[in-house]
């Protein structure tokens, strides 16, 4: 999303704030952390007839449940959409059963008429219609669930169906689909024949082997198979067949690196389907990936499919066995990212990756601990700084601990030992301690089950030697428990120099030789390990502020933003995301003085002195002062800096003046 689109999404808000106040949010996430990590029974199978009805925003549907009790149980308690209204509960052979739900709540309870003991396989039914209209949008998150006329999604993690408390459940699903004549469905799951009558289409999909199946996508699509040999097909509704055929080459490249990297999978076919647009980025289940509209290009983001298509492995071959175990899904499929970018860039394609995890890794590091995932609410900025670029961080720290053989090793294992089922954080723990051939506990212990991140300092002397020069010296940081291997590098007149210091307790001392006169020391320059420094405050306080921002919470951003310039004054960065925020809330004075320190800053980045320019230009607009803004839109032009297509909006706004969005006003009258 450009600048100028986040101002414009901000200035919407009030009217998306003003429609959910006045209906209920359609697919909120729900918050897990009072659910318990297991349920008392899973649901081994499920038979879905859904009926989707686009111009309604509606489905209705049947589900059949075949639920394993792992211990004696009076009640069942399920997790169904708050925006699904059930109208029948009945057992097997047809009969009512009591069930209960509790107001604007996920939660629901279906009551047997006898309790049901472990070793029985019971089966419900539940008849239910949901409403899912994407105009609505939630509160909080983003819109899992979406029914139209220009298409429809349904995420599992919008429980449209009857869920446990753990979204990584594996269960058998034959999902039946019913939809009007001249749309198609995608799912998880080998496909039937579609069948056409009386208007509808009917399409089937069955999962006989248990897997993380629920994930459905309908529109008018056409269909196009990839023409570089991937094995894709691309379900479009409204982009050119060349965004699809210009991106297969990646596709197939990104399948074969995992498949050779982790392990073949049984089923290679992948369906890639454009779906409405909305916030989350993309959607990865089992031969499905899901891309909202805005993704879809020329040269799609390769990172993003990475990221998603890594999911084949990382949930559909082998998935977590509880909430707390989602690491093995969030961090893995983040770091196969990394990997992939390592393999197509090189080295310097995966620091620009460990950087960004790292930024990512330190806004919210202290939230929870990794192993401690249920406490965080999936989709929220915690959830997404801890389970997801900490644990990235964290599994390549354990690839610099066991080194690369090792580690890609305990990959493959995983992938293969656990293929089909599930799998928790201790067995993964365990299975990379006996590959890796040394204790990992601490390391574990350190970063997946605490909080806390070291801050580095450096004391050192150099000497002249004999060879050329010595840097001995000590490693210090704040953290006294603690136990990593570092890298030290010594930049001289000549080559680099570079050592792995054993970190061990708050001081480690060190020994550097090196032929030519050091001219620098530094301490893990390629972010190889999660830690502090001045500059990343910085950083990580601008990217706080930047997701208060987008959340609407201005005046917290503008503390975060403060924050970054107590620690570094001449923060371009920070001063314009500051004059973004007082602009926002049309504090134009303060917007403009924040504007001017950016031009006048470190410049770092390059593009905060073209939009601090366009924005001068804009104030200057709205304050009533056309000469000078003016002046400001042809200083934007003159720095040839196309960020973000910062010519094309200077250049509109030197052709006729910025106008604001008006804001509607009620007349409040006195009452007699």
């Amino acid at each position: 999303m450009t600048t100028h689109g986040k101002i414009k999404r901000a200035c919407r808000r009030t009217t998306r704030l003003l429609l959910a106040a006045l209906t209920v949010a359609a697919a909120a996430p729900a918050v897990l952390q009072a659910q318990p990590d297991r349920s008392p029974f899973r649901v081994i199978r499920y038979d879905l007839d859904v009926e989707l009805a686009p111009g309604l925003h509606q489905l209705t549907a049947r589900a059949r449940l075949t639920v394993s009790p792992e211990r004696s149980v009076t009640s069942l308690t399920f997790f169904l959409n708050k925006n699904c209204r059930v109208e029948q509960a009945l057992d097997a052979a047809g009969k009512p059963v009591n069930f209960e739900r509790l107001p604007q709540s996920d939660t629901l309870t279906v009551t047997p008429a006898q309790p049901l003991l472990e070793g029985d396989s019971p089966m419900f039914s539940l008849v239910y219609v949901c409403g899912f209209d994407p105009a609505i949008k939630p509160e909080r998150g983003p819109l899992l669930a979406a029914i139209g006329e220009t298409g429809s999604y349904l995420l599992p993690e919008s429980r449209w169906f009857p869920q446990t408390s753990n979204p990584w459940d594996r269960f058998a699903m034959t999902l039946t689909a019913t939809v009007p004549e001249g749309q198609t469905v995608v799912a998880v799951g080998k496909a039937d024949a579609p069948q056409t009558a009386a208007g509808k289409s009917r399409f089937v999909f069955r999962a006989e082997q248990p897997t993380l199946a629920g994930a459905l996508a309908a529109g008018s699509f056409q269909k196009f198979a990839a023409s570089e040999g991937a094995p894709v097909a691309f379900y479009l509704s409204g982009v050119r067949e060349s965004a699809a055929r210009s991106n297969a080459a990646t596709l197939g490249d990104i399948i074969t690196f995992f498949s050779d990297k982790f392990a073949p999978l049984e089923n290679p076919e992948i369906a890639v389907v454009e779906v409405p647009d909305d916030t989350w980025d993309a959607f990865g289940a089992p031969g499905l990936l899901l891309l909202p509209a805005r993704q879809w290009s020329e040269s799609i983001n390769p990172r993003l499919l990475a990221r998603y298509l890594s999911r084949q492995w990382w949930g559909g071959h082998v998935s977590p066995a509880r909430r707390s175990d989602a690491f093995l899904v969030e961090a893995l499929s983040r770091y196969s990212e990394a990997l992939y970018v390592e393999h197509a860039s090189g080295e310097e394609g995966l620091r620009r990756v460990l950087e960004d995890l790292t930024i990512g890794a330190l806004v919210d590091e202290s939230a929870a601990p990794i192993a401690n995932a249920d406490r965080l609410t999936p989709y929220s900025p915690e959830y997404n700084s801890v389970v997801r670029d900490k644990g990235a961080m964290t599994l390549h720290m354990l690839r610099l601990l066991l080194g690369d053989d090792a580690f890609f090793r305990s990959l493959q294992s995983y992938a293969s030992r656990f293929a089909g089922r599930s799998a928790t954080l201790e067995e993964f723990e365990r299975l990379t301690e006996e590959l890796g051939g040394k204790p990992v506990d601490y390391f574990f212990g350190q970063w997946v089950r605490s909080t806390g991140v070291p801050q580095f300092s450096l004391d050192y002397v150099i000497y002249r030697t004999r060879e050329g020069f010595r840097v001995g010296g000590e490693l210090k940081h704040d953290l006294e428990i603690f136990r990593l291997l570092v890298p030290v590098r010594v930049e001289t007149e000549g080559p680099p120099v570079e050592k792995i210091v054993e970190a061990a307790g708050p001081s480690t001392a060190f020994s550097i030789e090196s032929f030519n006169k050091p001219v620098r020391i530094e301490i893990d320059p390629d972010y190889d390990v999660l830690k502090y420094t001045p500059n990343l405050r910085v950083r990580v306080a601008i990217a706080r502020g930047e997701s208060l921002f987008e959340r609407g919470q201005y005046f917290e951003a503008t503390r975060e933003y403060q924050a970054a310039l107590d620690v570094k004054q001449n923060s371009s960065l920070a001063h314009y995301r500051m004059g973004e925020a007082f602009f926002a809330q049309r504090n134009y004075q303060a917007a403009a003085n924040s504007f001017r320190e950016a031009i006048n800053g470190d410049q770092d980045p390059k593009w905060t002195v073209v939009w601090s320019h366009i924005f001068l230009g804009k104030v200057f607009d709205i304050t009533g002062q056309r000469e000078r803004a003016i002046n400001e839109y042809r200083r934007a032009l003159d720095t040839n800096d196309d960020t973000q297509g910062a010519q094309a909006e200077a250049e509109k706004y030197l052709n006729e003046p910025y106008r604001r969005e008006t804001r509607a006003v009620e007349s409040i009258e006195r009452q007699p």
